[in-house]
């Protein structure tokens, strides 16, 4: 009887707390998908170029990617002190955290500038051919001198997130992507007076977009906030200590996935096109996942700032269980329709054939994929954005990369091979973190003594 009341009030709180991660993560998912009608805007307008055109645009996306993700995960760090100060009900801390983003964004903004005098040798070392590389250095120069802009507008939107702010930061990137989309064509292929300038207009439809998100972030945060606070040097040592893990995970699991990729397209082209079409399918089903993760990240760090932390359990609950369902749902779907889904993409049947072997990959590992994004968040969320930065690297490049040469080359199971060496990565991954959850190690990274101690006097009774 005891145990049929328990699981009742389980499913109640549970049944209570899913509209509030719901409410959460959909405009967060609703700004990523802008991202991603950006994106496929942009492949569209510029593919209208040529193939050369396309293909430097997209080496020179992948070098502002690896060169962007450190500074980008270290920003996150705003998003973990601004909730877990809201938690606290500091709301001055909170808005600290947004002014310390504000000033470490300068000084990354002016790194990416510098890094990009580098593109010769950047560029010599993603390969292509020489004409390409030369378009892409106009891109990638171009979109450097917008970082600085972009960066300040993510601090911003990292604070209104983690204060539990998300449909601010939605509005913007709607706001910035829809003028980018505008911009696209006039610019790339030109318009009246102005003229055409091709790829570098590309780019400087980025900036011009970044440009008015940036005014538009920094208007509203005035508005309702004021104008920027002196920061104490403790908040700005609070981001770096939570953010910089985020960020070296960031840039070391774009490098492990890019060392991947660069297995993959040594099988072959059919091998190469069929894995990105089953990538651009699948970065679909993961974004509600993202943005549940996100969420997941802001209700822990609330909760740890009031010293809820039982509460920290029932809302990552909350979290896992609505994204297993949604994932899953795709995952279903990957395996009663990949055909009709690639098909969509290509009319080539040996692309096909494999990429819809590779959705029903994609689908075995959509629940542990669901796992690891989730449990990932709500650790960052509690602080202990090392351990999520040991686990993730450790994945990529120790489980991801070495199975998938075994798998691809060594056993000869070419792409599907590959693939399955992300479940592989996945699961290990998913298990470690849950483990590290339900152990509750997240508590060794919290700042409160008071909280430590009796922590590390449990766990010294469990070792007796």
């Amino acid at each position: 009887m005891f145990r049929r009341q328990g699981v009742e009030q389980r499913r109640r709180s549970l049944a209570e707390r899913i509209p509030r991660v719901a409410s959460l993560s959909w405009p967060i998912v609703i700004s990523m998908l802008s991202f991603t009608a950006m994106e496929l805007a942009d492949t569209l307008f510029v593919g209208w170029l040529g193939t050369a055109e396309l293909a430097a645009v997209g080496l020179a996306t992948t070098a502002t990617f690896l060169i962007n993700g450190f500074f980008m995960g270290t920003l996150q760090g705003v998003s973990v002190v601004a909730s877990q100060a809201s938690g606290s009900d500091n709301k001055e801390r909170a808005l600290q955290s947004a002014s310390a983003g504000v000033l470490l964004a300068i000084p990354f903004g002016l790194a990416v500038v510098g890094l990009s005098l580098l593109d010769v040798w950047i560029f010599q070392a993603l390969g292509g051919e020489a004409h390409v590389q030369a378009m892409a250095r106009e891109y990638f120069g171009i979109r450097a001198l917008g970082a600085g802009l972009w960066y300040i507008s993510l601090a911003l939107c990292n604070y209104y997130q983690g204060v539990g702010d998300t449909r601010t930061p939605m509005k913007i990137n709607i706001l910035a992507n829809a003028i980018n989309i505008v911009l696209d064509p006039i610019l790339i292929f030109g318009l009246g007076p102005i003229p055409a300038i091709g790829v570098q207009g590309a780019a400087i439809a980025t900036v011009i977009a970044q440009g008015v998100g940036l005014v538009a972030v920094l208007w509203h945060f005035a508005r309702h906030s004021g104008l920027l606070r002196r920061v104490p040097l403790e908040v700005v040592r609070s981001i770096g200590r939570l953010g910089l893990p985020m960020g070296v995970h960031y840039v070391l699991g774009i490098g492990g996935f890019t060392l991947f990729t660069a297995l993959l397209a040594r099988l072959g082209t059919v091998e190469l096109a069929a894995h990105q079409i089953a990538l651009k399918v699948v970065s679909v089903s993961f974004l509600p996942g993202k943005g549940i993760g996100q969420a997941a990240t802001i209700m822990a760090g609330q909760h740890v700032g009031a010293r809820h932390y039982s509460e920290v359990a029932r809302s990552y609950q909350a979290a896992l269980v609505l994204t297993w369902l949604l994932m899953g749902l795709f995952g279903v779907s990957f395996v009663l329709f990949h055909e009709s889904i690639v098909g969509v993409f290509t009319s080539d049947a040996a692309t096909i054939a494999l990429a819809g072997k590779l959705l029903i990959v994609a689908a075995i590992f959509q629940l542990f994929d669901a796992t690891v994004i989730v449990t990932a968040g709500t650790l960052n969320g509690a602080g202990d954005t090392r351990f999520t930065m040991l686990a993730g690297i450790a994945g990529s490049w120790f489980l991801l990369v070495p199975f998938a040469y075994l798998f691809a080359y060594v056993l000869e199971l070419g792409a599907v091979g590959a693939w399955m060496a992300l479940v592989v990565e996945m699961a290990v991954v998913a298990g470690v973190l849950a483990l590290r959850f339900q152990r509750e190690g997240w508590r060794r990274a919290l700042v409160n003594p008071q909280v430590r101690r009796p922590f590390r006097a449990r766990l010294r009774r469990r070792a007796a």
